[in-house]
Parts: structure tokens; C-alpha cells; sequence
């Protein structure tokens, strides 16, 4: 064996023991988090940018455009649904309703995206309007609400209740004169349009201002435990939000199809979401 080194003065005349030179520094803990992290969000970037390309180059042939239009979102929603699921049902989870709502909203998304499949791809033709694809969509906003609420920080007095109101009002009401606005001038450019259709035509646009509402009068009042999940699974809400909003206005709304680069929103939209629940650490979302 080879003798120990020797120690080293230092300057109050104690004696400090020489490292050994073969001693290895551990990796810093931080470290160690920051890239497991990255890579998930590096895929989450790659599979995003892949499907944005997709769609702004109509994904080569019509049949690939309406199967990654229908099926490939219909995916995407049902990833979420699944990994925001398997989350809140893990042991000691915090805000563990608002990850199970969150969870029905996706899958509601993912069968609408089916059925809209299922109409073009399966059956090769044009979707009804109404149809249960709309069902479908139409009850994606109710539990994505509920889950806001649950997930944000709410008020813990009636006056934070009523200034929480007057926020989600002046925002919804503001938003709800321009949607109003738009379906009246696109209704006037029918002929007597149905009953059925013309109530689709506002419900769609009014259940997204509530979304929309909610999404903005809580950014501010978001709990400050486990802010990046809730920070992401509010940007991907918004994000399909967003693209609802584009999708239903009178511009895109009629030159609509399947595969095109709208659908990218929609896309990223729920892989967010997806992501949101795992971005901190388990033990930081424990109860």
C-alpha cells in the first residue's frame, strides 16, 4: 500500500488533510434533474415541429393529410387523456380531481377527433353537421373548467369569490361582444339556416370564451405549488383554445379541412397537456 499524503499548513497553523487525486466529484443533483428533463421536452419539440411541417406541406398525398387530421389528433387527445389519468391516480397526488378532469376533457377530444375520422376515412364522406363528433367536442370545455378551478388557487373569502367573478366576466363578456359580432355576420351570409346548426355555430365559440375566461382570470391566482405543471397544462388549454377560436371564425371556418397546418395547434395542444402533470419532481406534487 502506498502511503497517505501528506497533510498541508494552512494559515492558523492546523493541518489539512491533502484529496486524494483519485477522487471522483459527484454530479451535482441539479444537474442530474435538468437533463432528465430536457429530453422529454427535446421530444415533445421534435414531435411538434414534425407535425407542424406535416401539415404545412398537406402531408404529401390527401389520404395521409385526412389520417393524420382525424386519427393523428385523435392520438394526441387520447395521450393526454391517458397520461393526465395515470397521474391522478397515483399515490399521493396533489390536486388530484383537477388531473382526472383534465383527463375526461382530453378523451372527450379524442373521440370527436374519431368520429370525424371515422366519417372521412372510414366511410369517405363528408362529416354531418350535427354530428356526434360534435357532442364530443362540445363537452371537451366543461370538465377542462372544472379542472381550472380545482387546479388554480381559489379565493379563500367571498370578496375574493366576487373579484374572481368580475374578472372571469369582464374577460368573457368582452370576448363574448366579438364572438356574437362574427356568428351574427356569418349567419346573415345563409339562407335560413337550421335551428340545430345555428346553435352549434354559438355554442362552439361560447363554450371556448368560458374556457378562455377561466384560463386567463386564474393565470394570476395559479397556486404557487407545482407552478410549471400549471403553468403548462394552461398553455396547452389555451393553445386549443387558440385554435378553436381560428377554427370557428369566418375566415378558416369554411376552407376547413382536415391536415392542414391548423391542426398543428391542436396537436401540440395536447401534448402539453400530456406533459404537464410529470414536468416537477413526484415528491414536489405530493400532498
Amino acid at each position: 500500500m502506498s502511503p497517505a499524503p501528506p497533510a498541508l499548513p494552512t494559515l492558523d497553523g492546523a493541518l489539512r488533510p491533502r484529496s486524494s487525486p483519485g477522487a471522483l466529484r459527484a454530479r451535482p443533483p441539479a444537474a442530474a434533474g435538468t437533463a432528465r428533463r430536457l429530453v422529454p421536452q427535446l421530444l415533445l419539440a421534435v414531435l411538434c415541429a414534425g407535425y407542424a411541417v406535416g401539415s404545412a406541406f398537406d402531408w404529401g398525398t390527401h389520404e395521409v393529410a385526412l389520417i393524420m387530421g382525424d386519427f393523428g389528433l385523435a392520438a394526441a387527445a387520447g395521450t393526454a387523456a391517458v397520461s393526465c389519468v395515470v397521474y391522478g391516480r397515483g399515490p399521493r397526488v396533489r390536486f388530484r380531481p383537477a388531473w382526472l378532469l383534465f383527463g375526461v376533457s382530453s378523451a372527450m377530444a379524442a373521440l370527436g377527433n374519431a368520429v370525424w375520422g371515422w366519417y372521412e376515412v372510414v366511410l369517405d364522406e363528408p362529416v354531418p353537421s350535427p354530428s356526434y363528433a360534435d357532442l364530443f367536442f362540445l363537452c371537451f370545455a366543461p370538465p377542462a373548467i372544472v379542472g381550472l378551478l380545482v387546479l388554480a388557487k381559489r379565493p379563500v373569502n367571498k370578496a375574493g369569490w366576487v373579484c374572481l367573478a368580475l374578472d372571469a366576466w369582464l374577460i368573457g363578456g368582452s370576448l363574448l361582444t366579438l364572438s356574437w359580432s362574427l356568428a351574427l355576420a356569418q349567419a346573415a351570409k345563409f339562407d335560413g339556416p337550421s335551428v340545430a346548426h345555428t346553435a352549434l355555430s354559438l355554442a362552439y365559440p361560447l363554450l371556448d370564451i368560458a374556457l378562455v375566461s377561466m384560463v386567463l382570470a386564474l393565470h394570476f391566482r395559479r397556486s404557487p405549488i407545482n407552478r410549471t405543471a400549471v403553468n403548462t397544462a394552461i398553455g396547452g388549454l389555451a393553445l386549443t383554445v387558440l385554435s378553436d377560436a381560428l377554427f370557428t371564425s369566418p375566415l378558416l371556418h369554411n376552407s376547413y379541412r382536415s391536415g392542414q397546418l391548423l391542426d398543428a395547434g391542436w396537436f401540440a395542444g395536447s401534448l402539453l397537456l400530456a406533459y404537464a402533470p410529470w414536468v416537477a419532481p413526484r415528491c414536489a406534487s405530493a400532498a
